[in-house]
């Protein structure tokens, strides 16, 4: 996998393609991840939320939809930094700050800040998710939820086959269309073969000193909704 400073170079050259790319490479059924995602969360009034890898925001929109004060982050700002348009075009921006410059592996706020850590599509690109877990459970309260959204493996053998040419042969090819960067789009399908499956990712949160893990399949496991809470 490339390194923290490669992958930020390469979202960074991507960032104004990156919202259209999501929506077009996924037929448009990212937006039901992203409530299913904030569902899960237990995103709610008077609750807290650090939205880890945030990118440009569309995550933070699903949480702060549901009432909840968000705080976004990313390592990169030139995808953060198209965040704020989108949250007043929305009326949300009252109830979201943005820091820039937080890496998941050391993150600039006190311990036990937040009620509930979300990260989706981002755990992948962190070089030692151990010291990423360790930093949720440290800024997470007591009793607090750490909910991961992530590609994972299809769970439908047909399917499994279906996804696994598409993402070969035609997502590394409209992507590098579209977004100008071959590399990118070869980067992701490869970051996702290369990631834990679903119960490889639990055992590792759980080893982590996360609790009541469990996961949820989305769409045939394309993506999984892995939650785990703080002791």
């Amino acid at each position: 996998m490339p390194e923290g400073k490669q992958v930020q170079a390469m979202f960074s050259g991507i960032a104004g393609k990156y919202d259209l790319l999501n929506h077009l490479l996924s037929g448009g059924i990212d937006f039901y991840w992203w409530g299913r995602m904030a569902r899960a969360s237990g995103a709610a009034p008077g609750k807290r939320m650090l939205d880890v890898a945030a990118g440009t925001g569309d995550s933070s929109i699903a949480l702060a939809k549901r009432g909840a004060e968000v705080v976004s982050t990313d390592f990169t700002h030139a995808m953060l930094r198209l965040g704020p348009a989108k949250f007043r075009k929305k009326g949300l921006a009252p109830l979201i700050w943005a820091s820039s410059d937080a890496d998941a592996q050391g993150l600039p706020f006190k311990d036990g800040t937040f009620d509930g850590i979300t990260i989706c599509y981002g755990i992948r690109n962190v070089e030692d998710r151990a010291k990423a877990y360790a930093e949720f459970l440290r800024v997470l309260r007591a009793g607090g939820q750490l909910t991961m959204l992530e590609f994972s493996t299809p769970v439908v053998p047909g399917f499994r086959g279906l996804y696994a040419w598409y993402s070969r042969w035609i997502l590394p090819r409209v992507g590098a269309m579209i977004s100008g960067d071959g590399s990118a789009y070869t980067y992701l399908p490869e970051s996702i073969r290369a990631f834990p499956d679903q119960s490889q990712l639990a055992a590792e949160l759980e080893a982590a000193g996360f609790q009541k893990v469990h996961w949820t399949n989305l769409t045939g496991g394309i993506v999984a909704l892995h939650v785990g809470f703080k002791p």
